[in-house]
């Protein structure tokens, strides 16, 4: 087949024999400077190019296949990533697939990668595309049957300042404010043995001036993916720790199960929609200084995602049913057992390749199984606490180079309780750098 210099640059981006369809033309300068610079190796200058061309309005798939290869091969696998989803709604849709799964597996996303493909491969695609996915499903379990190891991670450094630091747990306000810095790092390993996978997660956040204050939470764990009806299910093992002002404040063991169908349920009324199903049950065993805490937790958790265009929205559920030994004293009686139930949504939108912007809000209604019994104003006073909390933030990130990307966030949250020492707001601004390897 012959196609124009200005077609499509690629479709497999890590097969020696590419295929190739023919797509509209884009009589653009850019665009052709831009494939100009690709064919002759200047990847960055191609990517300049391509990028002024999407900010002139170009937006056909010829164009955002172009710029999807440009970050993929200059190792910018998320603009990549959010490139192709953005494909999702055209007739091309199996070749973003394809292309999706081959970001994921270079990001050491083997389950991810593996999802991809196999919707790639499905009879709806074209026989050269369904062809190349098979070649990566074969490779991909051939591999997994190895002793060969892959990782990922993710790193954030994050500086900002608090107008009500939260106490512990965080429902309660201190009527202080302060600067903090966050840093958070986390990563997996793929034991390449049924695609068995060790994580770690560390996270800190520490309040100069207030370090009463601090918190520290280390995890770790184990998580297995298993295809199961037409899906996949991962079984989670993971143990934890946390610390709040330098004392230890709880110990986790969570069992977790995720489920991610390969067609959601959503789909009959919402085409291209991603979700998953996810349940948990963890011990918990409080510090010395928080044996109130012991106890168990549930949670449940549904979870919906979808692409359109250059957006990206998404929304969850979250059930959480707490049982715990709560806190108890001659007179008082303080539970720290709520039933939660929280609804999230959150948007996403891809400016350029370098520049998104979104927000995300949540509301969260949690009720306390039993009286709490304190003293007020001399008196001993019996009542149900009750808490409605709105959280609210609005995000910007920009990338600076490779996978570094800039990141700032303005917060805010507002809590109101049927016992008015738990009424509380809360503002935060944060701005730092994250990146992924």
């Amino acid at each position: 087949m012959g196609f124009p210099r200005s077609a499509i640059l690629f479709i497999a981006l890590m097969t020696s024999t590419p295929a190739a369809i023919a797509m509209e033309v884009i009589n653009k300068p850019d665009f052709d400077a831009g494939v100009e610079a690709f064919r002759q190796g200047n990847l960055e200058e191609a990517r300049i190019f391509f990028e002024r061309a999407r900010a002139s309005g170009s937006n056909s798939p010829s164009l955002l296949y172009n710029l999807g290869v440009v970050y993929f091969r200059l190792g910018d696998l998320k603009s990549a990533e959010t490139v192709f989803l953005t494909l999702l709604e055209t007739p091309h849709a199996p070749l973003a697939y394809y292309n999706l799964g081959l970001v994921n597996q270079r990001m050491g996303n083997v389950g991810d990668a593996r999802q991809w493909f196999e919707r790639a491969a499905s009879q709806d695609s074209p026989e050269e595309v369904q062809t190349l996915a098979r070649h990566q499903l074969t490779d991909a379990t051939a591999q997994s049957s190895s002793d060969q190891r892959h990782g990922s991670g993710y790193l954030a450094v994050v500086g900002g300042y608090d107008d009500n630091i939260a106490g512990t747990p965080d429902d309660v306000s201190s009527d202080r404010e302060g600067g903090f810095a966050d840093a958070l790092a986390a990563g997996s390993v793929q034991l390449g043995v049924k695609e068995l996978s060790v994580h770690g997660v560390a996270f800190t956040r520490q309040y100069p001036g207030n370090s009463a204050f601090d918190n520290t939470y280390l995890s770790t764990g184990a998580l297995w993916p298993k295809e199961l009806g037409g899906g996949e299910l991962t079984s989670t093992l993971n143990l934890s720790a946390s610390w709040f002002g330098g004392d230890p404040l709880e110990r986790e063991a969570r069992v977790e199960m995720f489920y991610h169908p390969d067609r959601c349920v959503l789909a009959p009324v919402v085409s291209n929609v991603e979700c998953s199903l996810s349940g948990s049950v963890s011990k918990i065993d409080g510090g010395s200084d928080y044996s109130a805490y012991d106890g168990e937790m549930l949670r449940f958790r549904a979870s919906a995602d979808k692409a359109l265009g250059s957006w990206v929205l998404s929304g969850h559920y979250q059930l959480e049913d707490n049982h715990r030994r709560d806190l108890s004293t001659q007179q008082e009686f303080f539970s720290v057992s709520p039933i939660r139930n929280l609804v999230a949504a959150e948007v996403r939108h891809h400016v350029s390749g370098r520049f998104s912007l979104g927000g995300k809000a949540d509301v969260r209604h949690s009720r306390y199984k039993d009286d709490q019994r304190f003293v007020s104003n001399g008196a001993l006073v019996s009542e149900r606490r009750t808490d409605n909390r709105l959280r609210g933030s609005l995000l910007a990130e920009y990338r600076l180079a490779g996978q570094w990307m800039m990141l700032a966030e303005w917060s805010v949250l507002d809590n109101r309780s049927t016992i008015e020492r738990y009424d509380y707001s809360r503002r935060e601004v944060m701005l730092g750098v994250e990146t992924v390897f």
